[in-house]
Order: C-alpha cells, then sequence, then structure tokens
C-alpha cells in the first residue's frame, strides 16, 4: 500500500478528500498523520490524540462493487479489522461498541469514520478515518476514560509496525468484502459487538430501560427487544449504553 505520511494536518479524512479532487490515487492508499489540528468523529465529535503517539490514518478505497443498499458490509469490514488488529497486538477483551468504536476492557480505544461517496446507484470511492490509542497514556476528553496498546500492555509499540500489521487486517476484511460474502461479515460482526445478546441498560430520548441487543439489520441500525418482547431498531445517537 501507498502510504503519505504528514507531520501534521487538519485531518487525514480532509486531506484524502482533497487529494481525490486532484488525482485517482491507487487503492488501499494511506493517508498517515503525526498529529491532526481538526480530528474528527461520527456526526462531528473530535478526536483526541497527541502529536506522534497513535495512528492516525485514512484509507482511499474504491468498493464500487457494492450495491448502496449494502454499504454498511463496508463499515463492518472495517470494524471487524481495527477489531482484529487490536486482538492481535494485545490480549484484552475487544469488542465493537455501535456503530464506529472500538473498546478494549470496556474503555474506548479506536474510533471509525467511513465517508462514502455516491455518484447515481453507485459509490465511487470510499475514505475511512481511524484513530487506534497506540502509545498514548493520558487522555482527558473522554467519558469513560479511553485506554491504548500501551496502557495495556505496559510496554511502547512502533508505529510502522502496527501500521504494517493493521494493513494486513484491512486487505483480509475488504477481500471478504469483495467476494460479497455477507453471512461471513454479520457472523463475524455480530460475534464482536459490545454487549450482543446480553441483557442492558440503555438510554432513548430521555428515558431508560433495559434490553438485549440482537445484533444490527443490513442498513446498520442496532435491534434492541426491550424486557416486553418488543424490537425496536435505533440509528447512531437515537440511543445509548447506560455503564
Amino acid at each position: 500500500m501507498r502510504t503519505i505520511h504528514l507531520a501534521e494536518t487538519d485531518s487525514t479524512n480532509s486531506y484524502a478528500a482533497r487529494l481525490l479532487h486532484l488525482e485517482i490515487p491507487e487503492e488501499g492508499t494511506v493517508i498517515m498523520a503525526d498529529f491532526q489540528k481538526a480530528g474528527r468523529g461520527q456526526r462531528g465529535s473530535g478526536w483526541e490524540s497527541e502529536s506522534g503517539k497513535n495512528l492516525i490514518i485514512s484509507y482511499i478505497l474504491y468498493p464500487n462493487f457494492l450495491k448502496i443498499a449494502d454499504q454498511f458490509a463496508l463499515n463492518q469490514a472495517i470494524a471487524l479489522a481495527v477489531t482484529e488488529f487490536i486482538r492481535k497486538m494485545i490480549p484484552a477483551e475487544t469488542y465493537i461498541k455501535w456503530p464506529n468504536d472500538v473498546i478494549t476492557d470496556g474503555q474506548k480505544i479506536a474510533g471509525i469514520l467511513v465517508e462514502n461517496s455516491i455518484r447515481g446507484n453507485q459509490i465511487t470511492h470510499s475514505i475511512i478515518g481511524m484513530g487506534i490509542n497506540i502509545n498514548q497514556t493520558n487522555f482527558e476528553m473522554y467519558s469513560p476514560q479511553a485506554t491504548s496498546l500501551k496502557m495495556v500492555a505496559q510496554r511502547d509499540f512502533d508505529l510502522k509496525k502496527c501500521l504494517s500489521e493493521l494493513n494486513s487486517s484491512v486487505e483480509k476484511w475488504y477481500s471478504v468484502l469483495r467476494l460479497s460474502n455477507f453471512k461471513k461479515l454479520n457472523e463475524e460482526y455480530s460475534n464482536s459487538l459490545f454487549r450482543n445478546g446480553k441483557r442492558s441498560e440503555f438510554e432513548s430520548k430521555g428515558q431508560k430501560f433495559w434490553g438485549t441487543i440482537k445484533g444490527v439489520n443490513a442498513e446498520g441500525k442496532l435491534q434492541i427487544t426491550d424486557d416486553e418482547g418488543n424490537t425496536s431498531l435505533f440509528m447512531n445517537k437515537e440511543v445509548s449504553f447506560i455503564f
């Protein structure tokens, strides 16, 4: 994979978008920054990262083989790749916290932002942003507290080696997506989904309730069945866990 390494940028996703206006980068091009001044999370949230401590990257992909109705499968593939990478690096309980975070031992360790460009009925390109906490040990913005590979393993990690391992996982799960193996993606995603199948407490529209996650639908909406047996679908920001 081609890697563009930047000392500083506003955000790697924004840099990737500008690059796509100028050229057609090869698929799998990675934009990596030591520091980003305006890191973006899902729906405008920020991303905290010390300079040179973490993997702050964006991939440029061309999943034009995907139907628009199946685009959430791309999110699943990327989330599985990040989760697999973290599990390879540290011996800790690691899960996908719907819709776009990865958590280790109940604490946030990675965030994912997938931005698809659609023309007509086709995805022309995708920018996959990731922030993965590697060597940072102090987090001020997050509640509950975030964690990192170093905090779990009590040692430093080589960022270049980490990127190489992550690339391997991304290539693996993107290949599964290319084969349109949606069944495997959905099964593995469900198996890695935080609190899937376990009774948990949630909050939606200011109301607390108990329910059980039953996976996600094809659009990526979270399916929760409450204690009365009623199943509801939730989009991002419509429901939250109560820890």
